[in-house]
């Protein structure tokens, strides 16, 4: 027996009642009890559930339009069979098929079909003789509702939550979906955490040096060796870098007369030794007139001097044209003073294409060091780490930088030194020859006549690669390359013609701590560990092409990192071969 509705049930002293689902004007209990004892017999076709209602509620709920909403339901329910999808995924895309266009609009649904109409207007007859209820008032808006249970009365035809939020606030995320990708944030919070790690080691790394540089009677050097092997913080480089040169004393008590004598010395020595007007792009002819008063030997000796001159002239305007702060008419004028003077002052090696890269890191970290000084007094602080006799507070060209709004971001990168006083320029200058000095003396023989040094240390540097990638020397020996071709400029130029000049810099770090200076011995260890980098790409390549690689290899995208871990590898050889020269050979 078919499912039966839910019944409600009145009582009126001795009458009763059944009132459908719907309400209405109710059954008499003796007619319901009739048509409910006819169920069993009924031998019409159709539906059997739907007998079995009509038998016992006549047409009061089960009339034309119900069976047109089950039809219809029905075929609904068919043509969506095949249509899934998870739970909050948008079912915009869903259309209906083509056959019936209109199914979920009452109106098309009663307009296509003349008799579907009438049937929403039918009068509802009870079965009982004895009453006969005209219910077209009563039933006339729940015949509407039956039209509209097309798109409502079945669960799966329903707008589910998560698709009203899809169309109405796109910002929330079905429960259905998996959880977001957390990788982002946890990237972020990753590169947080590293940067906050990197500060708290350069924030370490300061103390420790200050610490050093502070100490009341002498700076211990071997603790500063110590510390300066790994990098020096920017702001103490340039005391340091004069400390580990042995151009500043280590006594705090001697180094202001020191420097005070060292940059005098300087001074005198570009007026005794020059009959050109460094001051000018130009020599002009009564500078040439006024050479017979200087004490000079001989006319070739001036004629000498005007070609070393000349040729450093050329080299400095080559010099880092990619950095602003060499392009300045006053850096270059710097640059041309210190280069002669040291020249001069070296017959025997003269000025050599080379020095002029050589001198540029010196400039340019005291010249960064004068404008940290202003900007470490403009708030007052950092006064025991200053190098000596540098500020001055009468310097009216220095009151107009302090005076600066933007003196917090200057930077010897993008500074013009044209603004400096005559007198800082001059204490700059003379900290760079001095420096730049002490270096060269490292290296002398790389600069005399045939570069003995940097011949050597060509030699030195092939017999090492024989020990550690023998497979590269063999590919260089089967394409004919000479390691002269290609590592003479390394060592003439401490690899800075190869990398950049911040990266130089923090290599100098490293040579400026070895015993003796890293300069010579430990620079053919560094280009060793340079050239095996790029071992398994050279090994791939023909004579030329060998050739330009090594001449602009691809360390424009070099970080202080790579840098660290090539002194790292030259360090390691260094520890296996010194005072071992026989490995080499």
């Amino acid at each position: 027996m078919g499912k039966k509705k839910q019944e409600m049930s009145q009582v009126y002293g001795s009458n009763e009642f059944i009132f459908g689902e719907r309400g209405g004007r109710g059954k008499h209990l003796s007619s319901f009890l009739k048509n409910l004892s006819l169920t069993g017999s009924s031998a019409r076709s159709g539906d059997p559930e739907d007998e079995i209602n009509r038998n016992i509620y006549g047409e009061l709920s089960y009339g034309p339009a119900q069976s047109v909403q089950r039809r219809s339901s029905s075929s609904v329910r068919s043509s969506g069979r095949s249509v899934s999808g998870p739970v909050g995924s948008s079912y915009a895309h869903m259309s209906v098929p083509e056959k019936n266009p209109s199914l979920y609009s009452n109106q098309a649904i009663a307009n296509s079909n003349p008799n579907l109409k009438k049937a929403t207007k039918l009068k509802y007859k009870d079965l009982d003789d004895d009453w006969d209820a005209d219910l077209e008032k009563v039933d006339e808006a729940p015949a509407t509702e039956t039209t509209k249970s097309f798109s409502n009365s079945n669960p799966r035809y329903e707008n589910p939550m998560p698709v009203m939020v899809d169309s109405l606030y796109p910002d929330l995320i079905p429960v259905s979906q998996p959880p977001p990708n957390k990788d982002s944030m946890d990237y972020e919070d990753l590169k947080m955490k590293m940067e906050v790690s990197r500060l708290n080691q350069l924030n370490s790394k300061y103390m420790k040096f200050n610490k050093v540089l502070t100490s009341d009677a002498n700076i211990d050097l071997a603790e500063l060796r110590k510390l300066s092997w790994n990098g020096i913080p920017q702001e103490l480089r340039a005391l340091s870098w004069q400390l580990l040169l042995g151009y500043l004393p280590t006594n705090h008590s001697r180094q202001q007369s020191t420097l005070k004598r060292k940059r005098q010395e300087y001074a005198e020595g570009l007026n005794t030794v020059s009959n050109i007007d460094l001051d000018e792009d130009t020599a002009n002819a009564s500078a040439e007139a006024s050479r017979s008063e200087l004490s000079l030997p001989s006319t070739t000796s001036s004629n000498r001097d005007k070609q070393i001159y000349h040729q450093i002239k050329i080299d400095v305007k080559r010099t880092n044209p990619s950095i602003k702060l060499y392009s300045y008419p006053a850096t270059q004028r710097s640059l041309r003073k210190v280069l002669f003077l040291w020249a001069i002052r070296h017959p025997a090696s003269g000025y050599v294409q080379g020095i002029n890269d050589l001198v540029t890191p010196f400039y340019q970290i005291f010249l960064q060091n004068y404008l940290w000084q202003l900007q470490k007094k403009k708030i007052g602080e950092g006064e025991e780490l200053f190098i000596p006799n540098l500020l001055d507070d009468s310097d009216e060209c220095e009151k107009a930088i302090l005076d600066d709004p933007h003196l917090a971001r200057l930077s010897a990168d993008t500074f013009d030194p044209g603004r400096l006083s005559s007198r800082a320029t001059l204490i700059i200058e003379a900290d760079t020859y001095w420096c730049l000095s002490r270096l060269l003396d490292n290296i002398t023989d790389n600069y005399i006549h045939e570069q003995p040094g940097i011949l050597r240390q060509v030699g030195e540097l092939r017999n090492l690669i024989s020990k550690i990638d023998v497979e590269l020397l063999q590919h260089f020996d089967n394409e004919g390359i000479e390691f002269l071709q290609f590592s003479f400029r390394w060592m003439n130029c401490l690899l800075m013609r190869e990398i950049s000049i911040p990266l130089i810099i923090r290599m100098w770090d490293t040579y400026l701590s070895e015993t003796p200076l890293g300069f010579n011995n430990f620079h053919v260890y560094v280009c060793a560990a340079f050239l095996i980098k790029f071992s398994n790409e050279l090994k791939h390549k023909e004579f030329q092409e060998i050739i330009l690689f090594l001449q602009n290899p691809p360390t424009s995208g070099w970080t202080e990192r790579d840098v660290e871990l090539m002194l790292s590898e030259a360090f390691i050889w260094h520890s296996l071969y010194k005072n071992a020269s026989a490995h080499l050979r």
